[in-house]
């Protein structure tokens, strides 16, 4: 079976886990053109046993959320990150709100989940390292709605820029689909 493959069935494997875990929930389907080493990255992840990565919309009992802006840009987004090997998304989704935001969370459910297609920028000839061909690779990052347990706001010194409690979006956002988020 291809890695392409592979990577398909492990991303609709653990769809169907959510949709077991959590219901029904949005999906949106994605394909980002990468670089070589991005490619690499997407397929050294996956060999050591990732599936993509996740964040949490996390609200508190003011009808607030959590949002972020990473060091170098402009656009906020919720916490989130990469998954470690042997770590579920909903860890994933609360270790790095942790660490990005300083806050705890528990999950309730899905927000929205993103099946990322990677492809290679450059032509098949170019996207060679050795034997390796850089097919497309499938990851998943799914957004996880959450509840505000505690924690004292703080960004991540030398990764998140700012962390703040939001009433109503920022108008500058990493991905669309977060202005259809909940408050």
């Amino acid at each position: 079976m291809t890695l392409t493959r592979r990577t398909r069935r492990a991303v609709d494997g653990e769809l169907a886990r959510l949709r077991e875990e959590h219901g029904e929930f949005e999906l949106v389907e994605k394909t980002w053109s990468v670089d070589v080493d991005a490619s690499e990255t997407t397929r050294e992840r996956f060999e050591a046993g990732t599936v993509g990565g996740a964040g949490a919309w996390v609200r508190d009992d003011e009808s607030r959320a959590v949002v972020v802006r990473h060091e170098g840009e402009r656009s906020w987004s919720d916490p989130g990150g990469k998954g470690e090997p042997g770590e579920s998304l909903e860890e994933t989704a609360r270790r790095e709100t942790r660490e990005e935001a300083g806050v705890d969370c528990t999950i309730d459910g899905v927000v929205q989940a993103h099946v990322v297609e990677t492809v290679c920028e450059t032509n098949s000839d170019e996207c060679e390292v050795g034997d390796h061909e850089y097919d497309p690779l499938y990851r998943l990052i799914v957004v996880f709605e959450a509840t505000y347990e505690g924690g004292e706001l703080r960004p991540r010194e030398g990764e998140i820029a700012a962390a703040k409690w939001v009433t109503e979006l920022p108008e500058e956002l990493l991905y669309p689909e977060l202005a259809a988020f909940p408050l």
